[in-house]
């Protein structure tokens, strides 16, 4: 069949579906359905899914406890979920320190809001020794590592350094949770009072240091040079150990020295090696 023919039969079909009321009548009710329906689905069935025009505003429950924030929201027509937060210290255990959406957000009706909680466990330091120096940078020290500084006050023993770290509790090494606190006492500068030095070889270093302090002295115990360290007099001793004795001292017995000087011990295991230990003086007696 040729093409014009084609064309001309298709033209035809077209004019006698155009003017077929049927055609129309169909077509009319087809778009009366579809406003219909998008009608009832944009007026009844969305707002009701998606509760347009309704929300609820979150409640402000940081600095509360976790069962507290988590019965006020739910109280709102919202959903609680808990989060683990990073320990403070300063802030009591299952406390909400954070929460998402923030105080005050519209939402709608059973969002989840996210409570954030401080919990876990402290997490525990070494104690460094702080003896030796300043104050202010023994307070840095201290906040640097999340502890905190109690008692600071003048030590009653002198000591040559003023201004410096002279004790501490807890000990250096000891451990201490986040959060803990520091005693510190520090230097005044020397004693204005003379007082004689006793003569502590031949005792152990537990014992010497008993008899310095009685005399407002303070003991630096140190060990004896060895092969092994050829280009020093001495080193730092291990005083912990409750079998070294003290062979010899920096000054001299019955030498006058300001009080809080600072008396080098020198130390060793070798009780064989020190000398038999004098009398005790009647002041310094007690002491022992």
């Amino acid at each position: 069949m040729p093409f014009s023919s084609v064309v001309q039969n298709l033209l035809g079909w077209l004019r006698t579906l155009l003017r077929n009321t049927y055609f129309w009548g169909g077509l009319g009710g087809l778009l009366v359905l579809g406003v219909a329906a998008y009608v009832l689905v944009d007026a009844l069935l969305m707002p009701s899914y998606t509760r347009h025009g309704v929300s609820v505003q979150v409640p402000d429950v940081e600095r509360q406890s976790f069962l507290t924030a988590k019965e006020r929201v739910e109280n709102h027509a919202l959903q609680v979920k808990r989060q683990v937060g990073r320990f403070n210290p300063n802030v009591p255990r299952e406390t909400v320190v954070d929460q998402n959406p923030p105080p005050r957000s519209d939402v709608k009706p059973g969002r989840r809001v996210y409570l954030t909680v401080n919990a876990g466990e402290a997490p525990v330091v070494n104690i460094p020794d702080l003896n030796g120096i300043s104050v202010r940078e023994a307070k840095n020290q201290v906040a640097s590592l999340g502890l905190n500084v109690g008692v600071v006050e003048p030590d009653s023993l002198p000591s040559p350094y003023p201004n410096t770290i002279t004790r501490q509790r807890p000990r250096p090494g000891d451990s201490l949770k986040t959060g803990g606190t520091i005693d510190l006492w520090y230097s005044t500068g020397l004693g204005t009072d003379s007082v004689q030095v006793p003569g502590v070889a031949g005792r152990t270093v537990e014992q010497a240091r008993r008899r310095l302090r009685a005399q407002k002295l303070r003991a630096i115990v140190v060990a004896p040079r060895t092969p092994d360290t050829p280009n020093s007099d001495a080193q730092p001793a291990d005083t912990s150990s409750p079998q070294r004795f003290i062979q010899r001292q920096g000054r001299p017995p019955e030498t006058k020295v300001r009080a809080g000087t600072e008396i080098r011990l020198f130390a060793t295991d070798d009780s064989t090696a020190v000398p038999e230990p004098a009398s005790a003086s009647p002041d310094t007696a007690a002491s022992n």
